[in-house]
């Protein structure tokens, strides 16, 4: 008998975006072939590697983890836990163990976010797709709770994405309304756009409750890579008290990824070299964040990041710590560091505050 299990067949020892993944597949939606090693498998699992690489075909293979209370309704551990693209058959075995292995990086994530560390990773190994575009679709507005598909793509795999490391093409399509592209089309038509809403939706109404999708277009099929609940899903609001309203003067503006509105102090951070320089309560603006900046968000008032758009990794986070975000302020790392301003993320705009008005 094999350690590892059918994908189609995954059960809870394997982890919410395995069981998530199987009962798509089982319903019909398009899901790359794959197999899991469910959380806790001791030895001997190398020897039946071999033959599932060999089942699944191909040269190459994504390795993804799905960690015991990963991808939950409460909290969505995104970027926690270690995922490997393009990897050779003969590095499979060596990825599967780094990711069965990667639980202690996600506590600060799961101590920011209130929610128990997970208990153990479980290891998916799928045949690797070569997309020619991929992102991330939302079946529900993430920033305004609105009834609407949000689509984010790029050009190629999905990782830059939701890494922050590229500031991706965004779609909106609603029932009824012609679908909407934020930018010139450079990544999808029309019609490819539709198509990733509707496999996005259907995942919906497989899954149930409002879904956070990956997915990838293969010669214009769309295929759905990983879907999770969306953590949040209504808007919320983080008020200042004695923000003015008028009369401030703007320093940029972005994308809005994460509502609400506060007063804080800019502290621009390059890098994890800079980390000793944010204090708690201060704005943090960087260039895009990873699963490393996670004790930076926990401490701060709200994020700015010059790349990525709202369902990059910082903005996901943001929204679950309920802290503004806007994300996409191409000038962010020029605004003055030490400034008092003021972050609405629901709008998208930072405006600078006085000294006058840092006294009411």
């Amino acid at each position: 008998m094999s350690a590892f299990l059918p994908l189609r067949d995954a059960d809870t020892s394997c982890g919410a975006k395995a069981v998530a993944l199987g009962r798509l597949t089982r319903a019909g939606v398009a899901v790359p072939d794959g197999f899991v090693l469910p959380a806790g498998t001791g030895a001997g699992w190398e020897r039946d590697l071999p033959g599932v690489l060999e089942s699944l075909g191909g040269l190459h293979f994504a390795v993804r983890s799905s960690a015991v209370g990963e991808d939950g309704p409460e909290a969505s551990y995104a970027g926690q836990f270690h995922t490997s693209l393009n990897v050779p058959a003969s590095g499979v075995g060596e990825q599967v163990r780094r990711t069965a292995g990667a639980v202690a990086q996600a506590h600060a994530y799961a101590a920011a976010v209130g929610q128990p560390a997970p208990r153990g990773v479980a290891v998916i190994i799928q045949r690797m797709l070569t997309p020619d575009a991929a992102g991330v679709a939302f079946t529900h507005d993430p920033v305004t709770g609105q009834r609407v598909v949000v689509i984010e793509a790029v050009r190629g795999l999905g990782d830059r994405l939701v890494s922050g490391l590229a500031s991706p093409e965004r779609w909106r399509i609603a029932t009824g309304e012609a679908p909407r592209c934020s930018a010139v089309r450079e990544v999808l038509s029309p019609e490819q756009a539709v198509a990733v809403g509707q496999i996005a939706t259907r995942v919906e109404e497989t899954l149930t409750g409002g879904q956070d999708v990956e997915w990838a277009l293969v010669d214009g099929s769309p295929w759905v890579l990983q879907a999770r609940p969306i953590t949040t899903t209504t808007p919320h609001r983080r008020e200042p008290a004695g923000v003015p309203t008028y009369g401030a003067q703007r320093l940029a503006s972005g994308t809005p990824a994460s509502p609400g509105r506060v007063r804080g102090r800019l502290r621009l951070i390059s890098g994890l070299d800079d980390f000793s320089r944010f204090a708690p309560g201060e704005v943090l603006v960087c260039p895009h964040t990873s699963p490393a900046w996670t004790p930076l968000l926990a401490r701060a008032a709200a994020v700015i990041t010059a790349q990525g758009g709202v369902l990059s990794h910082a903005a996901i986070v943001a929204r679950e710590l309920r802290i503004p975000a806007v994300t996409d302020v191409t000038s962010a790392m020029d605004l003055p560091d030490g400034a008092l301003v003021d972050v609405d993320g629901t709008r998208g705009i930072i405006n600078a505050q006085g000294a006058d008005d840092a006294r009411r």
